[in-house]
């Protein structure tokens, strides 16, 4: 069906012919396409799993010229283009990172000479360059943001970039229709997002019950508990689900363990490369994992109606964002059951979250500092003086220009004429709220009483029945675990012998290394003070029994029947302790060692740096290889002491490559646990 002829088709017929639906519209979904018909501007809020991309997909063929859908995650926006493209017949493109500037230049030509009916981008790239020159050239007929909740402060997943959109639709002819979607938004966020659309939209929102999730809390005291409920009871659910985490060291830790239980597991986070997740979603939608372990980067927006289950194996930060993550299990509309594992020591997790999320007036006072010397200045640049993380700065920046102290233009931002100071009442009010929002989630937990009727009225319905079917209102449904000695012990061995990966990093036309593995996390693990003490307190050489131990990693987890030759990270500090430990190992590995890399310049060490900006820059080009001809055409194992960033292992992976190098597969000792960016 051409767009030319599909104005006489009625949204029933386009129903049943064009999206393949037979048993009609839900409620309000009629409603909310015929606004969109007459031009008018609709904030939707539905329950997870009701539809609501279906009602721009289907207005976007009644009109002319382009739809743009604005959308926070890669994955969401793959997933829609797909079943667009393939299944609705829709023209439809995305303009992301995922794609090189050439490849998002030729989407955005084609979407000027109207070849594209439906355009995905994230908000982040409005103050892109090259979406900032073809933007004006658009024809465009209607405009979605989807997950608007994102728009406010008081969202439970606020993105400052997501301001812009309103700067461009009010830009706009009024007779444009914009239509905003979340599936979460109580009573403050929906006013929040309507004083920002300001005025003459309609709100339409629906009932958040889910009569066919089967809620339950089980308590549990640590780790071994929770991993020891997994291996008993996943093998017992049927189908298949999303185990959610709340960090990715820990959604990689459950996942390997679960590995080792021989059930068919992966771990999904922002971490992993993009080729790498992509992968992983289209394995997961065709059920080739039992189940993956995931931070909230899986999942939001991701139409896969048979998800049977969903473990949460910490708490999350509030209702709604429980809310929404249980909201990927049975949207096909049968029975699924959504489990949280509760810990009271895992809301200290949260508390970290909500208290560095938010940026104390001296980071505003940093970012103001930088911004007085320069005519104008890109986000990068504040980030390599400040050392902040690019999250703060975006979040500063976006609350200075909503103050008018600093404006935003496609060369930056600059500080505007007689510039006030900052105003810190929204923002010590927002840090409130979440912490009450935390509070929440607990008292959640800890219910007595019907949980789905908790999430329902707490999202803004008016209270009704109990749902019939979660812990509370039928025990008997949820019956309690017994562990067996054999899982107990596991579980045990497990835990003493688990190793940190490190992702493979690169694409294919910039490979950098393979995927690799840590002996263990710095922090307070015994071998981290055995490092600790080698490396900062005088104690000499790493001891034998480290050799050892990575020897015998190396060998049961790397092709070491094809690794012909080991090199070391060249010092920062430590002189030759890590050379002294790679000549060790290559000598028990019968592998030879190659002195070839130098550094052309001092670096820092990347942990007395702030931001990965900062660490980028310190070891950007660092590195060269004195004789590349004892590299060419060799799989190479790098060895260094301490995994931070990544950036030091990346950047010599490609230096190592360019030289030659086959391939490169990483190694450390310890890797630290924080993020490279907070």
């Amino acid at each position: 069906m051409n767009n030319d002829n599909t104005q006489p088709y009625s949204p029933e017929q386009l129903l049943t012919e064009r999206f393949h639906i037979s048993t009609g519209f839900h409620p309000g979904q009629r409603e909310i396409i015929g606004h969109l018909l007459q031009g008018k501007r609709v904030l939707a809020i539905q329950h997870t799993g009701w539809g609501k991309s279906l009602c721009y997909q289907m207005a976007s063929l009644y009109y002319p010229n382009l739809t743009i859908v604005f959308s926070p995650l890669k994955a969401l926006m793959r997933d829609q283009y797909k079943k667009c493209n393939d299944v609705y017949g829709i023209e439809s493109a995305i303009v992301s990172s995922d794609f090189e500037e050439h490849d998002n230049e030729i989407t955005l030509r084609n979407a000027v000479a109207g070849k594209v009916k439906l355009l995905f981008i994230a908000p982040e790239r409005l103050s892109n360059d090259l979406w900032q020159s073809y933007v004006p050239q658009m024809k465009i007929s209607m405009i979605v943001i989807d997950e608007a909740h994102c728009i406010s402060t008081w969202g439970h997943d606020f993105r400052p970039h997501y301001r812009r959109i309103i700067t461009l639709f009010k830009a706009l002819p009024a007779s444009v229709p914009v239509l905003a979607l979340t599936a979460t938004a109580n009573q403050r966020v929906e006013e929040d997002i309507l004083q920002q659309m300001e005025n003459g939209v309609l709100v339409i929102r629906g009932k958040m019950r889910r009569s066919n999730l089967g809620l339950d809390v089980v308590n549990v005291a640590n780790d071994t508990e929770k991993l020891a409920y997994l291996a008993t009871m996943l093998p017992l659910f049927p189908g298949i689900g999303i185990i959610y985490t709340a960090t990715r060291k820990e959604a990689e830790f459950v996942a390997s363990f679960l590995q080792h239980q021989k059930i068919s597991a992966e771990y999904y986070h922002a971490g992993r490369g993009d080729e790498q997740r992509e992968d992983i979603e289209e394995k997961w939608k065709a059920n080739q994992y039992k189940v993956v372990c995931a931070t909230n980067a899986l999942g939001m927006g991701i139409d896969k109606q048979d998800v049977r289950f969903i473990i949460h194996y910490q708490i999350p930060a509030s209702p709604i964002y429980y809310y929404q993550e249980i909201g990927r299990a049975g949207r096909d509309g049968l029975v699924a059951r959504c489990i949280l594992l509760y810990d009271p020591a895992d809301l200290s997790i949260q508390e970290h979250f909500i208290n560095s999320s938010l940026p104390e007036s001296a980071k505003y006072e940093k970012v103001l500092s930088c911004l007085k010397g320069y005519t104008s200045v890109r986000a990068r640049e504040v980030a390599r003086i400040t050392g902040l993380s690019q999250t703060a700065i975006s979040i500063i920046l976006s609350d200075l220009e909503d103050q008018r102290i600093v404006e935003h233009s496609k060369d930056g931002h600059a500080l505007l004429p007689y510039a006030g100071k900052p105003v810190f009442t929204d923002y010590d009010n927002v840090h409130l709220h979440k912490c009450q929002e935390l509070q929440d989630i607990k008292e959640y937990a800890m219910a007595e009483t019907c949980y789905m009727e908790y999430l329902a009225t707490y999202l803004g319905d008016s209270p009704e029945s109990s749902c019939g079917n979660c812990g509370n209102c039928r025990n008997d449904l949820f019956p309690t675990i017994n562990i067996s000695e054999r899982i107990a012990e596991a579980v045990k061995v497990f835990e003493d012998e688990w190793l940190p990966r490190i992702e493979k990093r690169g694409s294919v036309r910039v490979p950098e290394h393979e995927a690799g593995w840590s002996l263990s996390y710095h922090g307070n693990s015994q071998i981290g003070r055995i490092v600790r003490a080698s490396k900062y307190e005088g104690a000499g050489y790493f001891p034998e029994e480290l050799v050892d131990r990575a020897v015998h990693v190396i060998r049961a987890n790397y092709p070491i029947e094809i690794i012909n030759g080991i090199v070391s990270v060249p010092p920062t500090r430590s002189e030759l302790l890590v050379e002294n430990f790679a000549r060790r190992v290559a000598e028990r590995l019968a592998i030879a060692y190659l002195p070839v890399v130098r550094k052309t310049r001092m670096t820092q060490e990347q942990k007395l740096l702030s931001n990965r900006v900062q660490k980028q820059e310190n070891v950007k080009d660092a590195f060269f290889v004195v004789t590349p001809t004892q590299v060419a055409g060799r799989v190479l194992l790098v060895i260094d002491d301490i995994y931070d960033s990544g950036y030091m292992l990346r950047e010599l992976g490609k230096t190592l490559m360019k030289a030659g190098a086959y391939c490169v597969y990483p190694f450390t000792i310890t890797r630290t646990r924080h993020s490279d960016d907070v």
